[in-house]
């Protein structure tokens, strides 16, 4: 809710602004609002780079339902691996044929990333952006990608949304 009100705020300045002053002296904001919200936030994709999504997020219509609870990063077996935001690695170990590292960014969000080795402890405390492995092998993502689910407050979300505004551009009028 913040993040949106944060959104229509700067939206409502730059409206105002670009409406009272001449055209040739409308001030220009240094990022767009979406930038600025990501920086804000502080995610990042857990890739190099703006990785392709092989596979996008798709919510099952109930809980034990099937979909897909987050998004296929395109990588390979041995990329690098970066914590998408600071937090706290709870949870490291194996669930049926891969690895599987969990984090805790506080304020209800979870991160869980697969395959994905790392010599990291449960406890351990990873800044955004820093190495916390590489891609490994197992499940679907075999030597093909990286799968990223994100839960807030225990329900899947799209991941992609932390990093990209992923909405419809809407036009309003100018009068």
């Amino acid at each position: 809710m913040k993040k949106h009100l944060l959104l229509a705020t700067i939206q409502a300045i730059a409206l105002v602004a670009s409406l009272t002053s001449s055209p040739a002296s409308v001030p220009t904001l240094p990022q767009t609002p979406t930038q600025m919200l990501r920086q804000e936030s502080g995610w990042s994709w857990p890739t190099a780079g703006e990785p392709r999504i092989l596979v996008p997020f798709d919510k099952p219509e109930q809980r034990w339902s099937s979909g897909h609870r987050g998004i296929d990063l395109s990588a390979d077996q041995g990329d690098q691996i970066y914590a998408p935001n600071k937090g706290r690695v709870t949870f490291r170990s194996t669930v049926v044929d891969r690895p599987v590292i969990v984090i805790d960014h506080g304020s209800g969000f979870k991160t869980s990333l697969e395959p994905a080795e790392s010599d990291l402890s449960v406890g351990t405390w990873v800044e955004a952006g820093s190495k916390i492995g590489t891609v490994s092998t197992g499940a679907h993502c075999s030597n093909r990608c990286l799968h990223w689910g994100v839960r807030l407050d225990g329900e899947y979300i799209d991941p992609a949304l932390l990093i990209k505004d992923l909405r419809p551009s809407i036009l309003l009028p100018l009068a």
